[in-house]
């Protein structure tokens, strides 16, 4: 029996998925598996394999990718980097396919959704364990009305582990964020553009801290994408209101660390987890 591999699937004219920091917890989980990763413009056959696409690359392209998929009898199929959700799987056409959706909205309902996870590029800028001298840090940037929410609370709040950015990757050196979001207990997680999910949410959890949820997008348009997404108890604090963050603060510090421990066991169970559940899915009979 041939090896089971997965194959980032693209054009000659653009990108895989692998070029995207968004791949970061697709490919933990393949390699978790010893699954060998390649990048293709065209599949070989073979009885069943893993496919990534970059959905926002490739969207408007669900037929081409479709025509592609029949060499491979039975797929499961990871959909990354596709932050507006612009890629039609609804058109994805194949007798054996299951497929996972990274940022899924409410039209995704009948797909398997994964968390967004930490960026792949995210361990290389990781800072040995340091001290958790910091109550609450927050770095980015502040392009939205949630995210100007947030701002005006901390300002309020008197914060001074804040640096807010004109735009993404605008601020300190990632090793620089990093050492900063290790040395806090807490990290606000706001929504991010357009999707709620964000790298900082995952980011903080890698880092021993305690993430705050939000419940609304960008927008204001509220949506617990935590419950949609994981469907579990969850152990982490959300909010559809960041004027609540003195009160959420204060409840989180209470219990700290073991509010922070249960919510970092919960991510590496839930990763664990991930990675089992696409091994039972690709193996089915």
């Amino acid at each position: 029996m041939s090896k089971i591999q997965a194959f980032l699937l693209t054009t000659k004219k653009l990108p895989p998925a692998s070029h995207k920091d968004d791949f970061g917890f697709v490919k933990e989980a393949l390699e978790k598996n010893n699954i060998e990763i390649l990048e293709v413009t065209k599949l070989p056959q073979r009885s069943k394999a893993f496919v990534v696409i970059s959905g926002s690359d490739l969207a408007g392209k669900e037929k081409f990718i479709s025509n592609k998929l029949t060499v491979i009898k039975k797929i499961v199929m990871f959909i990354t980097s596709d932050e507006a959700g612009a890629f039609d799987a609804d058109k994805i056409d194949h007798p054996d396919i299951k497929i996972w959706r990274q940022y899924p909205y409410k039209k995704d309902s009948k797909f398997f959704k994964m968390a967004l996870g930490a960026p792949m590029t995210m361990k290389s800028d990781i800072p040995e364990y340091a001290e958790k001298e910091k109550d609450i840090f927050f770095a980015g940037q502040i392009t939205h009305q949630r995210r100007r929410e947030l701002a005006e609370t901390i300002e309020s709040m008197g914060i001074k582990d804040y640096v807010p950015t004109p735009g993404f990757m605008q601020g300190d050196p990632r090793g620089t964020y990093y050492q900063k979001m290790c040395r806090a207990r807490v990290i606000p997680a706001p929504a991010g553009h357009p999707c709620i999910d964000s790298f900082r949410f995952y980011e903080a959890l890698e880092m021993l801290a305690m993430p705050i949820g939000d419940t609304k997008d960008s927008n204001g348009v509220e949506f617990d994408i935590w419950n949609y997404i994981f469907k579990s108890k969850l152990p982490f604090p959300r909010t559809k209101n960041w004027s609540e963050l003195p009160e959420i603060l204060e409840k989180i510090l209470s219990d700290y660390p073991n509010n922070m421990h249960q919510a970092v066991a919960w991510w590496i169970k839930y990763k664990r987890d991930f990675a089992n559940k696409i091994m039972e899915q690709i193996n089915e009979p």
